[in-house]
């Protein structure tokens, strides 16, 4: 389960010219197939029961710079990688007539997603999602990292685990120009 989420970070996220973006992103592509996929299939099953709604998303992928400015404005407890970085986590938004609100039925969605394997937070968020469960965080985050070496020492760059410039520019070499 964890492999293609690795895969997808370094093959996608951190060769998008988004990743180091300061900015929300709500562009559904990053986040990760399955997952999307599982997300369109709750929002199928909460539009049968409310067939003049939807539901979007307000933010998909989050860089690391964005996610550590929610964390100084107390808007998040987490200071870097979270579940956003790695395209597994979205916030959620209704559509009404045409409008993106708040408004909709709140506890049915979170039901849904949950009902359909999806984890959710507590009140504090309540839509957002994610994939994995809170306690497999750290297990994804090592995994990444070790993917992160595993690449960089493929490709004879420093090995430390950490997205640096050099990784992101070989990276786009091999998965965007192969």
């Amino acid at each position: 389960m964890m492999e293609d989420i690795k895969q997808f970070f370094l093959e996608k996220l951190i060769t998008d010219e988004r990743y180091e973006i300061t900015k929300p992103v709500d562009d559904q592509t990053l986040l990760l197939p399955r997952f999307l996929d599982k997300l369109k299939e709750c929002i199928t099953i909460y539009t049968q029961k409310y067939p003049n709604q939807s539901v979007t998303f307000t933010e998909t992928y989050r860089s690391n710079s964005l996610q550590y400015k929610y964390f100084q404005q107390g808007a998040s407890k987490i200071k870097a990688d979270g579940m956003h970085h790695y395209g597994i986590a979205t916030d959620s938004i209704f559509i009404i007539n045409g409008k993106r609100t708040y408004k909709g039925d709140v506890m049915l969605l979170r039901k849904i997603y949950v009902d359909n394997g999806l984890t959710i937070l507590g009140m504090w968020d309540a839509l957002h999602v994610q994939l994995i469960p809170v306690g497999q965080q750290t297990l994804l985050r090592s995994s990444v990292i070790n993917g992160i070496k595993t690449f960089q020492s493929q490709n004879n760059l420093l090995v430390t685990g950490l997205v640096d410039k050099a990784t992101i520019e070989k990276a786009k070499s091999v998965f965007l120009n192969p």
